[in-house]
């Protein structure tokens, strides 16, 4: 057998080549996260197409729709006893509400109805729709040393937008009732009262001191009648698990309590929102529809 050499020596196997790069795979990852980046956008398009366009706000209350609402109620009328008619007084209203989230402040009016109903014990309950999202009510009852005091409160309010379409409703009651009229009423006079308001929007208990003072007295036409009248001023000092203020000013026909104009101007803090509202409401007839 002949020698073997190196040059006889099998040669060393050749490294195996790298595997090549896999550009199916990127161009289709990229594809992926395009189609995503598209989806996004279109869902956030749409998203404010809805909010900003085609979601729908509030309009203003008809007086025929409050009227449906009180014939289906069963409120008659019965005998005044001092009390405004029963029946819904056609109004206007101006101004709006901020419930203080961004986008979502609605307008009042123009057309803002304003029922009155009758209760146990000689009280009324006024109530005006400021638009067809919130409304607000008042039930005044005649106690001692005044003509008509306040006892009771309601508010509602709503915004079509998920997780807020039920109305958040806040009702006070006053422990201490509180005057707005009174016998011989003269410029300067002051009343004091106090109430308590639970919230559905939030948890625990809200205070309200109020002190009422008499800002003139005097005339006020109405339609084309001219009313008596006494224009106070309430100012709702909030504590609890709510603060801030609500200084209000009416204008009160005397004969009856009914309040023919009045100006809201609340600025409310909670750790849920900064709520504001502030408006106008003036009957345009003292002849209410049943």
């Amino acid at each position: 057998m002949a020698p073997v050499t190196l040059d006889d020596a099998p040669a060393p196997p050749a490294p195996e080549p790298a595997p090549a790069p896999a550009p199916k795979k990127r161009r289709v990852l990229w594809r992926v996260l395009i189609g995503l980046a598209l989806v996004i956008v279109l869902v956030v398009a749409a998203a404010a197409l809805w909010f900003f366009v085609l979601r729908q706000g509030a309009g203003e209350r008809s007086t025929a729709d409050a009227l449906k609402n009180l014939r289906a109620s069963g409120a008659t009328g019965g005998t005044a006893d001092g009390r405004p008619p029963v029946g819904v007084y056609t109004a206007l209203a101006s101004g709006s509400e901020d419930i203080g989230l961004p986008g979502l402040t609605e307008s009042f009016g123009p057309n803002a109805p304003v029922t009155v109903t009758h209760a146990d014990g000689g009280c009324f309950v006024y109530r005006v729709d400021l638009n067809t999202n919130h409304f607000r009510t008042w039930t005044f009852c005649p106690t001692e040393g005044a003509t008509f005091s306040l006892t009771a409160s309601d508010g509602s309010t709503r915004r079509n937008v998920p997780g807020l379409t039920s109305p958040s409703v806040t009702r006070y009651t006053c422990a201490t009732p509180i005057p707005y009229l009174w016998p011989n009423a003269a410029v300067g006079d002051q009343r004091t009262g106090s109430c308590t308001g639970t919230s559905d929007a939030m948890q625990g208990v809200t205070g309200d001191t109020c002190v009422v003072e008499v800002l003139d007295v005097g005339v006020m036409t109405v339609g084309d009648e001219d009313v008596p009248v006494v224009h106070v001023r309430s100012t709702d000092t909030f504590s609890g698990n709510q603060g801030g203020t609500e200084v209000d000013e009416w204008w009160l026909d005397s004969r009856t309590g009914l309040p023919v104009r009045l100006e809201i101007d609340a600025n409310v803090t909670s750790s849920v929102v900064d709520y504001k509202e502030s408006g106008t409401v003036e009957l345009t007839s003292l002849v209410p529809a049943t």
